[in-house]
């Protein structure tokens, strides 16, 4: 996983793109800042705050993932490595910084 590149995309997210980041280590998909924010608007991840990437994520099993596959457009997918869903309408970032609070609290 490239941070920097993650870090562009985040900043960059329409409002409606969740990326996925596979972790090849312990198996599961990642989701940072708006994107691990949307996750949660359709599935329900393990979240934290991620030091090194001073971000939310949102941690994802298989079961998580194949439920966002099944829920939402999948527009890029590289098998153990990257996921591109989008949501079926724009969500932004209304509702972000309360929720991040909330994360930042646990």
């Amino acid at each position: 996983m490239d941070k920097n590149a993650i870090f562009l995309q985040e900043a960059a997210n329409d409002g409606q793109t969740i990326f996925l980041y596979y972790d090849g280590m312990s198996g599961v998909y990642l989701a940072y800042g708006l994107s691990a924010f949307y996750t949660t608007l359709v599935t329900e991840p393990y979240l934290s705050f991620s030091d090194e990437m001073q971000m939310p994520v949102a941690i994802l099993t298989k079961k998580h993932v194949l439920y966002l596959h099944q829920s939402l457009h999948t527009e890029e997918h590289v098998v153990k490595s990257f996921y591109r869903f989008k949501l079926k309408t724009l969500v932004g970032d209304a509702g972000y910084e309360k929720w991040l609070q909330k994360i930042m609290a646990k």
